[in-house]
């Protein structure tokens, strides 16, 4: 494998039980009808998916006024992102560049709340390559924010690995024709199966120069 590459909200940090709820919370304030439970099929996917979904809940609301509104509270919403940082994030990307294997970062994400991720976690400058979903036409599942990362770093898909937390980014992982490492979250229950390995925390994953080893066992 040449490349390694991560999701950020749910693999880099802990942030999707943190987003739901201040979400839902804005919500109830200014009267939108939203399904939990039924947003948790949008992890992964950019703000269009999830504001399609709330679209077809409140047929009478001006949802460009809205997610205008939302986006300008989520601006002025701060986030401890050191504390929900998995700091093995950093062992991950020191073992691929002793081993000369590139790393990239593919998030659905704002470029620039992924730049306060990055800043805030001391990360910045750590991964070859940043990627953000909002730059391209298609959300996850859509394979393509991973095949321009594959495009970008060189690399054929098949010499990538993906670490996804969603359904829509392990589904995007495999539509580009990479090998896919799915991290369970039992909060969220996202069903993984299609990873062709899963773990349930990132120091389960070990890179060597003879490969990946998941729970000791290679890739």
């Amino acid at each position: 494998m040449k490349a390694l590459i991560f999701d950020m909200d749910g693999v880099i940090i802990d942030s999707e039980k943190v987003y739901e709820q201040v979400d839902q919370q804005w919500f109830a304030e200014n009267g939108i009808k939203t399904d939990r439970i039924a947003l948790r099929q949008c992890l992964g996917c950019t703000d269009d998916v999830n504001w399609g979904m709330i679209a077809r809940w409140n047929p009478e609301l001006d949802i460009a006024a809205a997610f205008q509104k939302y986006c300008a509270f989520c601006k002025d919403v701060r986030v401890n992102y050191e504390k929900i940082y998995r700091p093995y994030v950093q062992a991950l990307i020191d073992q691929c560049r002793r081993c000369g294997i590139l790393t990239a970062l593919a998030s659905s994400s704002p470029m620039d709340n992924i730049q306060t991720v990055l800043c805030d976690c001391q990360l910045e400058g750590q991964f070859d390559l940043v990627v953000s979903g909002c730059d391209l036409p298609v959300s996850k599942p859509d394979p393509a924010i991973f095949l321009q990362c594959a495009k970008q770093l060189g690399c054929m898909p098949a010499e990538c690995v993906v670490i996804e937390d969603s359904l829509n980014g392990v589904t995007a992982g495999k539509r580009a024709g990479m090998m896919v490492i799915g991290l369970d979250d039992p909060y969220f229950g996202q069903d993984l199966s299609k990873a062709d390995v899963r773990v349930d925390q990132l120091e389960q994953i070990v890179i060597t120069d003879k490969g990946f080893l998941i729970g000791g066992q290679a890739l």
